[in-house]
């Protein structure tokens, strides 16, 4: 039997790249189609994501509120395209009440109540301790619900413009561009680390070949999309960029601090869900940003 076919991650290219196809198809037939039906495709990925961290955080002893994350991110990510944007202040405060009296509730977060009958010593000790566990895991829920159904929201955003489609459509080919740029110049050219205690692999050559090859496209293709000109798709891309690549070594000192090589691996091919979303994550955000300071 020939040898599978792996990149330099070790990945198994030809079911890498069947994944890939098949998740991009699921993408672009949503987009164009229905609102709600790419929205729903969007949010499945979302709580996936949660599912994911949830898993990395309780291995390390944490008991994120991941319900709690979801319930509160979904009414994010569905009541911003219903609404408008003030659907992200209701959701943030619902969910920090929700994780507030989770915790209250909960008697496992509490880490429960320390035996009086202890020497006082101990009985400050697992007191401190029990704070400490209901702070971390508070902490962690606030952690993954602004780091995914957060930052995802902003897609909902993008999509409810006039344009909302092709802003959706040009906003995360620039950061998959971007990732394809940085990691082919970064394999060939890379000498120089960009950030070597938290990500070693990433260098200032890929990350400069990214921004290039994100640049060309955009002005090449995302300038002639409706709603865009070469102002716009220059700006978008380099904003995107460099978001996408922040998001990318946010997840690496995640990852790193947990002491985990990847957060999941339910897609075939690529690992979890957060390694392919890290870096659109940071860039739906810039995004709108972007086109919202040029009137779009």
């Amino acid at each position: 039997m020939p040898p599978r076919v792996t990149d330099s991650l070790g990945r198994n290219l030809p079911i890498a790249i069947a994944s890939g196809v098949a998740l991009a198809a699921i993408f672009l037939v949503t987009l164009f189609a229905s609102p709600w039906a790419f929205l729903a495709f969007v949010a499945l990925i979302v709580c996936g994501a949660l599912a994911e961290l949830d898993g990395a955080l309780r291995s390390r002893g944490l008991r994120p509120a991941t319900p709690v994350a979801v319930a509160g991110g979904l009414v994010m990510f569905f009541g911003v395209y219903a609404v408008g944007p003030s659907a992200q202040s209701v959701g943030l405060v619902l969910l920090l009440l929700g994780t507030l009296g989770w915790a209250l509730l909960d008697p496992g977060s509490r880490g429960g109540a320390p035996d009086l009958d202890l020497p006082p010593a101990e009985v400050a000790a697992r007191t401190r301790l029990a704070a400490g566990t209901i702070t971390g895991n508070v902490g962690a829920t606030l952690l993954i619900a602004l780091w995914v159904p957060f930052l995802a929201s902003f897609i909902a955003l993008l999509l409810a413009r006039p344009s909302g489609s092709w802003a959706v459509m040009a906003t995360v080919a620039l950061a998959v561009t971007n990732d394809i740029g940085a990691f082919a110049f970064g394999s060939r050219f890379g000498r120089h680390k960009l950030a070597p205690r938290i990500s070693p692999a990433k260098t200032w050559e890929g990350f400069l070949g990214g921004l290039a090859t994100v640049l060309l496209i955009a002005a090449v293709a995302t300038a002639r999309a409706p709603g865009f000109d070469l102002p716009l798709a220059l700006a978008l891309g380099a904003g995107v960029s460099v978001a996408a690549t922040l998001g990318d070594l946010a997840e690496s000192l995640v990852k790193r601090d947990l002491g985990v090589k990847d957060l999941g691996r339910i897609l075939p091919g690529h690992g979890g869900i957060m390694d392919r979303v890290d870096a659109l994550l940071f860039a739906l955000p810039v995004g709108h940003f972007v086109l919202l300071a040029f009137g779009v």
